[in-house]
């Protein structure tokens, strides 16, 4: 697994003053003074590898709300379960001013190409990921606070070469603009509405509603529809077994390697799914005399619904009543309708995430290298960034990659 940290604890506090942070249980101190603008704030940062030291201050600032499910406890720490992570592989950073937690990362050490890196726990599982931040406190910082604060927390990643940090969305603040170097990734899509009358009037035309309604009629004219909404208290194993059944079909189909085959990830799936901690999660069941045709595997956090898995029946002669469109459909009026003001529809863009979205969020992908051989494998991670982006903003160019993995694939 390669060089792993101790827990420490890093202060810049001025000697003497009330408001110093302590270190986190189990952890060594070290304390460094000196006169300048940082001492007043009273900055410390605090690393260890026990997900529990961190639970307290990681749960207060998730009540500010998550920007994505791999900020939540309660997924990290199942997914440390399930994947049997050892302590040695996790690294939980915090920083604090005058003892109060401001921010904390979750990270994961492992080795690739003979480098240590340090990343996200969820890897591609995840649309968009980011540190926990206090967003109150963050908005009274000024640009070089929290260049100082980042900088401060780099010096517990203790025996990595590179530091990555995929698909950090761009906010308001722009608080992460100084964690690392950063190459602009994907995009983000949201809808976000008050109501389901307000996103059904905005984002459906008369055009669109009749296109719909068409769909519709098809779906119908082949037999009885039904539509679910399934929480851990209902018995959802049928459409959890046919949501993965009808995405590897659906993966085999484009000629990508099925990333939900892979050792425990169904399995992780189901254990966050009927979790009872803040993360709650819900499945759009849409069905034809019975049987399942489409699902959405949904995770709920407050005012917040993150869509991370769709799929959607492989039989041909369900297409003109397009099974997948008539879900989302259904299942935008429930989430709407329940009180929940935000659909997270993940990074990249679908024609699903057009007809619905009316929310953009620039991701960057953040470098943060501490050594030659993170250099080298950050400028490798930057080409093939830029390699992709160039592929996908062309169309043509992008339809003839589709086409040759596709081929490969089977």
């Amino acid at each position: 697994m390669g060089q792993t940290v101790s827990p420490l604890i890093l202060s810049r506090a001025a000697s003497g003053t009330a408001g110093a942070a302590r270190p986190l249980p189990g952890a060594q101190s070290e304390r460094v003074q000196g006169k300048n603008w940082w001492q007043e704030p009273g900055l410390s940062v605090a690393a260890t590898h026990d997900i529990e030291d961190v639970k307290s201050q990681w749960l207060r600032l998730e009540e500010q709300g998550l920007q994505s499910p791999g900020q939540s406890f309660d997924f990290i720490k199942a997914w440390i379960k399930r994947f049997e992570i050892p302590a040695s592989a996790c690294l939980f950073i915090t920083g604090s001013l005058r003892g109060k937690v401001v921010a904390l990362m979750a990270l994961r050490r492992h080795e690739y190409l003979g480098a240590n890196i340090l990343c996200w726990f969820p890897g591609e599982h995840v649309g968009c990921n980011a540190p926990l931040i206090d967003q109150k406190v963050f908005a009274t910082l000024g640009s070089e606070e929290k260049r100082e604060l980042w900088r401060r927390m780099q010096r517990a990643m203790i025996g990595a070469d590179l530091v990555l940090l995929d698909k950090v969305p761009q906010l308001e603040g722009d608080h992460f603009a100084d964690l690392g170097e950063s190459v602009a990734a994907e995009t983000l899509y949201r809808s976000q509405y008050p109501s389901w009358e307000v996103c059904d009037r905005t984002q459906r035309n008369r055009s669109r509603r009749k296109h719909d309604k068409q769909q519709g009629a098809k779906l119908s004219g082949m037999g009885k529809i039904g539509f679910e909404e399934l929480t851990a208290a209902d018995d959802y194993s049928d459409a959890l077994a046919t949501l993965f059944r009808q995405k590897s079909f659906r993966f085999a189909d484009w000629g990508i390697k099925d990333p939900f085959a892979e050792n425990n990830v169904m399995q992780f799936y189901e254990d966050i799914f009927r979790g009872e901690g803040s993360l709650r999660g819900k499945l759009h069941v849409l069905s034809l005399d019975g049987e399942i045709i489409a699902v959405r595997y949904n995770l709920v956090h407050g005012n917040s619904n993150f869509a991370l898995i769709s799929s959607m029946s492989e039989r041909e002669e369900l297409r003109p009543g397009s099974p997948g469109k008539q879900n989302i459909l259904r299942a935008m009026q429930a989430i709407f309708e329940s009180g929940m003001e935000i659909c997270d529809m993940g990074e990249g863009y679908s024609d699903e995430k057009r007809h619905w979205c009316n929310v953009k969020i620039p991701l960057r992908t953040h470098y943060i290298a501490l050594g030659k051989k993170g250099e080298l494998i950050a400028s490798l991670h930057r080409l093939k960034q830029r390699l992709r982006k160039t592929i996908k903003s062309n169309e043509r160019v992008f339809a003839l990659f589709k086409m040759l993995r596709s081929g490969a694939g089977r």
